[in-house]
């Protein structure tokens, strides 16, 4: 079972991978397209694992735009893990943002 430790590794590889990506893009100084990049965020690990971490207890998970989506009966959790201001800037989402989001899951699921 994936557990939050392994979501934080994950999170860390995925700002290692992608800074330089953002940094291009935020300065407007890129190589690589938006698109591109987001595309390659969704597909990552982190993306993965954090949807893993919400099926395994129980959530049905929706992807959008860089947005996860989890459902359970009436309830949903919104876990923004990367935020696009607009065409040209892209932020991580911070660790403790995340852990929020992963702990109101867990809440909401011992319910």
């Amino acid at each position: 079972m994936v557990d939050i430790e392994e979501v934080k590794s994950s999170f860390r590889k995925f700002r290692n991978d992608f800074w330089e990506d953002i940094t291009d893009i935020n300065l407007e100084r890129r190589e690589t397209g938006l698109e591109e990049v987001k595309t390659k965020m969704v597909e990552s690990e982190y993306f993965k694992v954090v949807q893993d971490f919400a099926k395994e207890r129980g959530w049905n998970i929706e992807s959008g735009d860089l947005k996860i989506s989890a459902k359970k009966g009436e309830e949903t959790v919104e876990i923004d893990l990367v935020s696009c201001t607009d065409e040209s800037t892209l932020f991580v989402k911070p660790w403790s943002k995340v852990l929020e989001r992963l702990k109101k899951l867990e809440e909401l699921t011992e319910d």
